[in-house]
């Protein structure tokens, strides 16, 4: 029989800081490899769910804003149609005609003196803070009174 040669004595693993390391990652590798199916298939469902999301929701906002145009549309004639019939009677009520029977009926006839008349200009509102207002009338110019010649 062959007798066997004992071993020098050394170390069983050369470099256990790199089986060490080896191991770690085979396991975290095993333990991704156990979950890639279930990721695989939630990214192909949401890179499929998505866009057909966005087609639905996009469809559906269309087809409300169709809806809205129509009803706008629906809207504008009414309310030209509705003018239209204001107008005429307005036609109707201001007729020089219609005018001339009223104004017989109550008794009216045209002026017979012409009357004129001359306003003074308005004068337009300072606005003024109400807390001051004594303070601020101080610092108006006095009316000027016309004399009469």
């Amino acid at each position: 029989m062959v007798e066997r040669q004992p071993r020098a004595q050394s170390a069983r693993i050369p470099n256990p800081r790199s089986a060490r390391n080896a191991t770690e990652r085979r396991v975290v590798r095993n333990s991704r490899a156990r979950y890639r199916p279930i990721a695989l298939a939630l990214g192909t469902l949401i890179a499929v769910l998505v866009p057909v999301t966005g087609y639905v929701m996009l469809t559906s906002s269309m087809t409300g804003l169709t809806y809205a145009v129509g009803k706008a549309h629906a809207q504008r004639n009414r309310l030209r149609d509705e003018t239209l019939r204001l107008e005429d009677r307005v036609e109707q009520l201001s007729s020089d005609a219609r005018l001339a029977r009223i104004a017989a009926q109550l008794h009216m006839h045209p002026a017979s003196t012409a009357i004129a008349m001359q306003l003074e200009p308005a004068q337009a509102a300072q606005p003024r803070i109400a807390f001051l207002s004594d303070i601020a009338r101080w610092f108006q110019r006095a009316p000027v009174k016309k004399r009469r010649s």
